[in-house]
C-alpha cells in the first residue's frame, strides 16, 4: 500500500522519539514503515538480558520489532550498517559502521525505500541528531538528501519511479518539556539522579523550535510499553522510571516535530502530520 509514514532513524529505540505519532498513524489507517540504519551494536547492555557485546545487535533488532509490534507497525527494515558509537571511539573507525559508509550508498538505499513505499511523509533526525550522535547526524544528512534524490529522474538507483514525498519532518527531543518536568521535580523535592548522556552538550546545540505538535495522549500507554520493550537499554531510561506518572504524561503525551518541506508559515503550529496545511 502506497502512502503513509516512513520513519528513518539510526538505532533501535530512536523510534521512541515519535512512537506515539507512529501509533496514531496506524490508528488512523495509514501504513507506517520503520527504516533503521543500524542494529545498535554499541549500545549499553542491561544486566539480566542475556545479551553480550557479540550478540547485542540481534537482541536490539528484536527489541525494535517488539516495540513496533506494540505500536502496530509491522514493516520494520534495517540498512546494512553497524552502530558507530560516539565520536572519537574505536567503533567510529570500523569500516562496517554507518559513520564510515559512503554517503551516496546510504542515500541510494533510502531512495529505493522511498520510491517503493511512496510515503506521504518522512520523519528523520534533525541536523543536531538530538544530542550530536554521529549516526543520528549521518542519518539526517542522508535522509535529507534522499528526500530530494528520490524525486529526481536523473538519480538512478536501479529500481522504482521517482517520487516526491509531500512532507519532510524532523523529530525533536522535547527539551523544554523535560526542563519543566525537572523544575517540578525540584519543587516536589524529588531527585532523578544523574541523567543519561551529555545533557550539557545537548543544550549547547542549536535546536529548531518545533512547528508541529502531535497529541498522542490516546497512544500514551502503547508508547510507554514500546519504550519498555528496549530491555537492554533500560539504563538509558532509568531516570524516567523514577519520574511521577503525571510528569511522564506531561512529557510523552505530545510529540514535537519540525516540518521542513513544505515550509510552515511563521508562528504557525501544526497538529497533524499529513496534509500540506500551514
Amino acid at each position: 500500500m502506497a502512502g503513509g509514514l516512513l520513519v528513518v532513524l539510526a538505532h533501535p529505540d530512536d523510534e521512541s522519539l515519535v512512537g506515539g505519532t507512529m501509533a496514531r498513524c496506524v490508528d488512523e489507517g495509514a501504513p507506517v514503515t520503520m527504516l533503521c540504519a543500524t542494529r545498535g551494536e554499541v549500545g549499553e547492555i542491561a544486566p539480566g538480558t542475556g545479551a553480550t557485546p557479540e550478540t547485542l545487535g540481534p537482541y536490539r533488532e528484536q527489541e525494535l520489532r517488539d516495540a513496533c509490534a506494540v505500536l502496530g507497525v509491522a514493516d520494520v527494515r534495517f540498512l546494512p550498517y553497524r552502530d558507530s558509537g560516539m565520536a572519537g571511539t574505536p567503533e567510529n573507525d570500523d569500516p562496517r559502521s554507518l559513520h564510515q559508509a559512503p554517503p551516496d550508498a546510504v542515500v541510494g538505499l533510502i531512495v529505493r525505500a522511498i520510491r517503493e513505499l511512496r510515503p506521504d511523509a518522512i520523519v528523520t533526525w534533525d541536523e543536531t541528531g538530538g544530542y550530536g550522535h554521529p549516526d543520528h547526524v549521518k542519518v539526517h544528512q542522508c535522509a535529507r538528501a534522499a528526500f530530494d534524490a528520490a524525486a529526481d529522474p536523473a538519480q538512478d538507483v536501479g529500481e522504482g519511479a521517482p517520487w516526491r514525498t509531500p512532507a519532510l519532518y524532523y523529530g525533536m527531543i522535547p527539551i523544554a518539556a523535560f526542563e519543566s518536568a525537572m523544575q517540578e521535580m525540584g519543587r516536589r523535592g524529588l531527585d532523578l539522579g544523574e541523567p543519561p548522556g551529555d545533557v550539557d552538550e545537548m543544550l549547547r546545540l542549536d535546536h529548531r523550535v518545533p512547528n508541529c505538535v502531535i497529541d498522542v495522549s490516546a497512544q500514551y500507554e502503547r508508547k510507554m510499553r514500546a519504550l519498555a520493550a528496549h530491555r537492554t537499554q533500560v539504563g538509558s531510561f532509568g531516570p524516567l522510571a523514577k519520574m511521577p506518572e503525571d510528569l511522564q504524561r506531561s512529557i510523552f503525551s505530545r510529540e514535537h516535530l519540525y516540518r521542513v518541506q513544505p515550509p510552515v508559515a511563521d508562528r504557525a503550529v501544526l497538529d497533524a502530520i499529513f496534509g500540506v496545511h500551514g
